[in-house]
């Protein structure tokens, strides 16, 4: 069937290529810091035929280029084989909508696992065991409103609702699409599968793949979002077990039940709330990376966006302390995208062997972030710096 030959997304179409670029945008924020970060240790790695671009974007760019997504920039990446990239600010939303839409990256994938010495809230022995992931719909539901939000009294002029509605909201109400499509369910649902049935072949997951959404309030949108994935995985992966949840039962279980999740195929705004929480229940979103794929070139960012806050801490040294592990864990899965599977898994133990320095945090403060260490080190300072954190990690490679 049609489903089954599109060529899977998980994978760059220019994998067997001898020579691939990729570019990365440092954006504003913290992103050039932990982009540049990671470029550091990328380099570092030497990696055969790997050439890596820095280019321009976001609203530093407009000061330096006139425009946050120059020309250049954007000729860069329609030739590129992927994108690493931190983060933009509100002026710069045409970067971030071209890399999603421009590009058609639907898939956004969003790891969680819990780092032996990482440091976090949830103090029980179940946390060590948690290792799931979300896929979530990245181009429809509420996202896919951008540009389609208004006034409801326009949706009156128009014949959508009636006379009696417009009086109940008043005419200041103000509307906006959700959008689900078939295909675009389809699609998602099939990139899930696929996820779920590498998990359980490398032995992390179970085979489990659980359908999350609002289908008792989105009768028509969400119970078909659960239906069409249910047949996928019935008519083409067999040895998937499928469950379906409500989402605000679902946010329930990941603090309930933390190690019982294994792949999570959820709606766009659904899955971007979500998987922040679950990414508290490791460490927080210094260490939640995740790659956005599709059929050209996908791209691979932290979750955290631009933390400026985060930018005003400095460590004992007084230098920028931005957490570079979820642009690095982000790096492993865009290495593992490219084929370069071998370098993609020792990049990915070099970063757990850095965090694992947590477990004698005296020995080892000035090499791990912030985020790593109790809050008594924080407040003294006593933490590395985004490079101090990103020398390590290629200290740690090195050695491998």
């Amino acid at each position: 069937m049609e489903l089954m030959e599109t060529p899977s997304v998980l994978r760059s179409p220019n994998a067997e290529k001898k020579e691939k670029t990729v570019v990365a945008i440092g954006g504003d924020g913290i992103g050039p810091l932990v982009v540049n970060g990671t470029v550091h240790v990328l380099k570092g790695m030497k990696i055969p035929g790997l050439t890596i671009k820095e280019m321009p974007a976001g609203e530093s760019a407009i000061k330096t280029h006139g425009s946050a997504f120059p020309p250049e920039t954007k000729e860069a990446i329609d030739k590129c084989d992927a994108i690493l990239f931190g983060a933009t600010e509100e002026k710069a939303l045409q970067v971030i909508a071209y890399l999603r839409w421009g590009l058609q990256n639907f898939a956004n994938i969003r790891p969680i696992k819990y780092f032996k010495g990482m440091e976090t809230v949830m103090k029980t022995e179940l946390v060590e065991n948690v290792d799931y992931t979300f896929v979530r719909e990245g181009t429809e539901g509420m996202y896919a409103a951008a540009g389609k939000e208004g006034k409801v009294k326009a949706l009156f002029r128009k014949g959508v609702i009636t006379k009696a509605d417009l009086e109940k909201w008043g005419e200041k109400a103000k509307y906006a699409f959700r959008i689900v499509s078939p295909q675009g369910t389809d699609r998602i649902g099939k990139v899930a599968c696929e996820i779920c049935m590498k998990r359980k072949e490398k032995g992390i997951g179970k085979g489990l793949l659980e359908i999350v959404c609002k289908p008792n309030v989105l009768r028509d949108q969400d119970r078909m979002f659960i239906n069409r994935i249910k047949k996928i995985a019935e008519n083409y992966f067999p040895e998937i077990t499928v469950e379906t949840y409500i989402v605000d039962d679902f946010a329930r279980r990941l603090l309930r039940y933390p190690d019982y999740h294994d792949t999570i195929v959820i709606p766009n705004m659904l899955g971007d709330i979500l998987s922040d929480e679950a990414a508290e229940i490791v460490g927080g979103l210094g260490v939640a990376g995740s790659g956005v794929y599709g059929p050209k070139a996908s791209y691979f960012e932290p979750t955290h966006g631009s933390a400026p806050a985060v930018l005003a801490r400095k460590n004992y040294k007084g230098e920028p302390v931005a957490n570079p592990t979820a642009t690095l864990l982000s790096a492993v899965m865009m290495l593992d995208y490219l084929g370069y599977e071998t370098e993609s898994e020792k990049l990915y133990s070099a970063i757990a062997k850095m965090i694992e320095g947590g477990l004698d945090v005296e020995s080892n403060w000035k090499t791990l972030p912030r985020d790593a260490v109790p809050e008594k080190y924080r407040k003294e300072g006593k933490f590395g710096s985004t490079m101090d954190v990103s020398e390590k990690v290629l200290e740690e490679y090195k050695k491998l």
